[in-house]
This record gives C-alpha cells, sequence and structure tokens, in this order.
C-alpha cells in the first residue's frame, strides 16, 4: 500500500479536505514513510514542518525522515535532523542514531559516525549489533578495511556477528578494494565458526576469485558450498558467474553457465544476454552474438514468442529488451569485420519483422549513416 502513493493521498485528502480531521502521530509516520517509500523527501519534510504544530514530532516521525536521507545519501541532512532533535529536546534513542550513523556510514563518513557514537553514551543509548555492523559497513565504504576488521573483531569478542550478513559486508569490501588477504581470513574464520553462508556470500566470493584469476575455484565454490549447506545457487549468482567466466577469458565455460541459467531459471534477463553478446563480439564471436541477440528476441521460436521475462523488459511480443547500446556495439563490430550485409542487415529485417523495438538510429548504422562510429 505504501507504494501506490496516489493512493495514499487520496485518502490524506479526504481525510484533511472533506473531513476537516487533524491527523495523529501515527497516521502522519504512515504518511511520511509512504513519501519517503517513494522517494519524496523533500515533500515528506514539508508535511512534517507544515504540521508540526498540530502534531509534535517524535523520535518515529523524525526517524522515518533521517531514513529518507539515509537511502538517498543526503548525510548532512541526516545529521541537521539529529541536531534539529536534541536542541528540541526529543527523547534519542538506539533505533534514531542508528539510522542517522546508517546515513554517514553509506559515504563513508567515519568522523561523523565517531560523533554520533559518543554522543550515544550521553543521551543514554547503548550501540547494538546493528550500530557496529553499520560502523564496519562505513569503513568498507571509506576503503579503510584494516579499522572495518578492527571494529569485526570486537563484534566477534561480543558474540554480536553470529550470522552471514557482517561477514558479506566486509568480504564485500575486501573484494572492492583488493583487500584479498583479509578475505582469506575471513573464509576461514566463517569456516571454523560454522557460520552459514548464503546466495549473497557467494555472489561476493564468485567476484572475488574472478578479480584474483581465479576461475577454477570461482566454478569450484559454486559448486561445492550451496550443496554443503543445504542451498541452491540463484540466478544472480549464476549470472555472476557467467560474466566472470567472460572476464576469464572463458567464454566458452560462459556458455555452458548460460545454458544453466536457463535451465535452472523461469526466465533470463536482457542483462544476461547483453553480457553474453558483450562477450562474444569481444571475442570475435559474431554470428553468435548475434544468434543471442535472435534468442532474446524470440525471432527463432515458432510464432515469434520469446521466452518469458521481467514485465519491464518485455517487448510487446513477449521477448527481450536489450539496451541501444548493445545492439550498437554489434553491428559497429559487424561493419568493422565487413559483415553487415551477411549479418547486420538481415537481423534488423527480422527485428522490424516482428515489432521488436528499434531505434532509428541502429538503422542508420546499417546504412552507414551514423558518422559518431568513424
Amino acid at each position: 500500500a505504501l507504494k501506490n502513493l496516489d493512493q495514499c493521498w487520496a485518502l490524506w485528502h479526504e481525510m484533511e479536505d472533506r473531513r476537516a480531521m487533524v491527523p495523529n502521530d501515527i497516521v502522519l509516520g504512515c504518511m511520511l514513510d509512504a513519501l519517503v517509500c517513494n522517494g519524496q523527501i523533500d515533500e515528506a519534510l514539508d508535511l512534517f514542518r507544515r504540521l508540526k504544530s498540530r502534531v509534535p514530532g517524535n523520535t518515529v516521525l523524525w526517524s522515518t525522515l533521517i531514513k529518507g536521507f539515509a537511502t538517498t545519501h543526503q548525510a548532512e541532512r541526516a545529521m541537521d535532523a539529529w541536531r534539529e532533535m536534541r536542541s528540541e529536546g526529543i527523547k534519542m534513542n538506539t533505533v534514531a542514531y542508528n539510522a542517522v550513523v546508517d546515513a554517514q556510514a553509506r559515504v563513508g563518513a567515519m568522523d561523523a559516525v565517531s560523533t554520533l557514537v559518543e554522543t550515544m553514551a550521553v543521551d543514554g543509548c547503548t550501540p547494538d549489533t546493528i550500530t557496529y555492523s553499520t560502523i564496519v559497513k562505513g569503513y568498507c565504504v571509506k576503503g579503510d578495511l584494516d579499522k572495518a576488521f578492527e571494529v569485526f573483531r570486537g563484534m566477534q569478542k561480543n558474540r554480536m556477528a553470529g550470522d552471514s550478513i557482517i561477514y558479506n559486508t566486509i568480504l564485500d569490501g575486501c573484494t572492492r578494494h583488493g583487500r584479498m588477504d583479509l578475505a582469506d581470513i575471513l573464509l576461514e574464520d566463517m569456516e571454523k565458526l560454522g557460520v552459514v553462508p548464503s546466495n549473497f556470500t557467494l555472489g561476493i566470493l564468485v567476484k572475488m576469485y574472478g578479480r584474483r584469476r581465479q576461475l577454477h575455484k570461482a566454478l569450484e565454490v559454486v559448486k561445492e558450498l550451496p550443496a554443503r549447506h543445504g542451498f541452491l545457487p540463484n540466478a544472480q549468482v549464476r549470472t555472476c558467474l557467467m560474466c566472470t567466466c567472460i572476464n576469464n577469458n572463458a567464454l566458452d565455460t560462459a556458455f555452458e553457465v548460460f545454458e544453466d541459467v536457463k535451465k535452472h531459471s523461469q526466465s533470463i534477463d536482457a542483462k544476461a544476454y547483453g553480457a553474453m553478446i558483450s562477450g562474444c563480439i569481444r571475442y570475435g564471436w559474431l554470428a553468435r552474438a548475434v544468434a543471442l541477440v535472435d534468442e532474446a528476441y524470440g525471432l527463432n521460436q515458432q510464432g515469434g514468442k520469446g521466452p518469458p521475462s521481467r514485465p519491464d523488459r518485455k517487448d510487446s511480443r513477449g521477448g527481450q529488451v536489450l539496451e541501444t547500446e548493445t545492439l550498437e556495439h554489434l553491428l559497429r563490430s559487424l561493419a568493422q569485420h565487413g559483415k553487415m550485409e551477411d549479418h547486420g542487415v538481415p537481423l534488423l529485417e527480422r527485428l522490424r519483422a516482428a515489432k521488436a523495438p528499434v531505434s532509428g538510429r541502429l538503422f542508420a548504422y546499417a546504412m552507414g549513416g551514423d558518422n559518431d562510429t568513424k
């Protein structure tokens, strides 16, 4: 219901305008939450300030606004809200502090986080597992993995690091910032302490081994980890593995994974097709790339019906809608290799005949009329 903002506003106007009712803090909180969930942070703040004389601010209302600032990476506005709360004598709690800490951690503003943690004690609030996990995330965002690891070790000592979420946070940070030494220590800890991994863990490991040019380990971990812990790799993990194969010069293996994705998933999205097409172009497998476009749009299936896909990536026939840049890249490569007449033009004709959405710019490539690529 919160996502249906038009309906929320209709109910709000019914209450305020037609019935002349004054909302209480619970109703206002729900409306603020609806606005925040739909990315309308300024509108939420305006509504809050308009009603402030009739509905005094409290911790929940302020926390909702701060959550909005956090999700939109407006760290300084979150700090301003926190300062205003304290100046008005609003009673702080750990949930409210966690929201402000999260806003700072998302942008790596760790000096502000330190100030907040120090002030928690003054306001009688005790940091909890969420607080420390968020601090770890902030140091990972900043790239200070040694400090993140220091906080993490403190959490372990106090038995606050029991599930895979905090391990995933640091593993992801280690992968992004090239700290494979710490990543190996974390993996040993997880194994020793019996921390159960998730598909998110698996995806991070695939990326990590890919960046270390250890494709055999990426393939191995996708095969062994789910079997050991009783879960199946999801489509995101398999797509990640497919991209890792491409980046490690193993296009044949990428196709094997791609076929596995099709076998285990109800649908394959345009991103997966785009990655495979780009991989084929990179290695000069242009005919294979054209065949993938046909498959993605369902041009090689009777009746023009493509494979089922997500609603936001379907065309009118039920097939995929590939990114224009992917098709442009393919056409450029076909032209450069003298294969436009044999492969490029027929492909465009098939797309047009099937009423697939194709921009005029793509036909300009086929006609050699786009000078931007010369």
